[in-house]
């Protein structure tokens, strides 16, 4: 049904359509005999000569250039068509709209005012009407402005009374503290002298410091400079210091965790955070910010571990 519905409606554009339907009128003129003979053939014909007849006409009337010629008429009359409702409607519009308001004017009397004049005084007024209430409406605008700017100004007269107020109490509390600057002036210069000493003591733990890191990197050569570490291939060849250590740790049985901190601190993973308490409290590692880090004891223990491990026999209980 959609099928059908559809090809009707294209059949019905087609002949609404200007050129298709001057065509169509083009070719029943040029053609009226073939389309007078379908309706009109005499008692006698039969189909057969009917259909015959047909052919002959076509073949002899309706050829490829004949029928360009009839779309060349059918645009010429098209064309000649619009040319003719243009025409004849620009000639309505001036009669309508030039020539009858002209005789108008020239006929009617002088009293008698055309509507395009009536209506341009109209629009005029409106548009004065329209000015004027506009006019009125600024200056109520302006009124309410004024009656604001009174209001402001009172409320800002009440605020400078106000912040005079403050201004006073002000100076009265700059006094106090000019009083209480000087007082805090004298604990400054108390402060000063501290901060000397302070200053003082830390200098001399500087220099402290800068002599303890020299004893420690000659320390740490003495334990781990390359033509010293193959001196250390047996436990009687450490300090007691170093060997009592390990024996505490074997003793109280935190050798197994000082291996798994040792690998942690120089592979990275996890450990328990009793066992890090422990060996900071034994003097083994030391916090460092967020990290961990062997003391020079504790490093000496780890480089030389396989020695302490493989000499179990050296380390009972004391």
């Amino acid at each position: 049904m959609e099928v059908i519905n559809s090809f009707f409606s294209n059949i019905k554009d087609k002949l609404t359509n200007p050129f298709f339907g001057t065509l169509i009128i083009v070719l029943l003129i040029d053609y009226w005999e073939l389309w007078y003979a379908l309706f009109n053939f005499d008692e006698g014909f039969t189909l057969n000569d009917k259909i015959i007849f047909i052919e002959n006409y076509v073949l002899n009337n309706i050829t490829f250039w004949s029928f360009v010629w009839n779309i060349a008429q059918a645009i010429i009359f098209m064309f000649a068509g619009y040319l003719i409702v243009v025409g004849t409607r620009s000639i309505v519009l001036w009669i309508e709209f030039y020539l009858m308001p002209l005789i108008t004017g020239k006929i009617i009397n002088k009293n008698v005012v055309r509507k395009k004049e009536y209506d341009d005084v109209v629009k005029e007024r409106e548009e004065y009407f329209d000015q004027y209430e506009e006019q009125r409406q600024n200056v109520r605008n302006f009124s309410k402005t004024i009656d604001e700017q009174t209001e402001q100004i009172k409320l800002k007269d009440q605020q400078l009374l106000e912040q005079s107020d403050k201004l006073s109490h002000t100076i009265g509390e700059l006094d106090l503290n000019k009083e209480r600057w000087g007082q805090s002036q004298k604990l400054n210069e108390d402060k000063d002298r501290n901060i000397e000493v302070l200053t003082n003591k830390l200098s001399q733990l500087e220099s402290q410091y800068a002599f303890e890191l020299r004893r420690s990197k000659k320390y740490r050569n003495l334990f781990f400079g390359s033509e010293n570490t193959s001196y250390y291939n047996s436990t009687v060849k450490f300090p007691p210091e170093i060997i009592n250590k390990v024996k505490e740790l074997k003793n109280y049985g935190k050798w197994n965790g000082f291996l798994g901190l040792g690998n942690f601190l120089e592979y990275g993973g996890s450990i328990g955070g009793e066992l890090i308490t422990d060996m900071v409290e034994r003097g083994i590692i030391f916090k460092r910010g967020e990290h961990e880090e062997f003391t020079p004891l504790g490093l000496i223990i780890w480089k030389y571990r396989k020695i302490f491990e493989n000499s179990n026999s050296d380390f009972g209980p004391e």
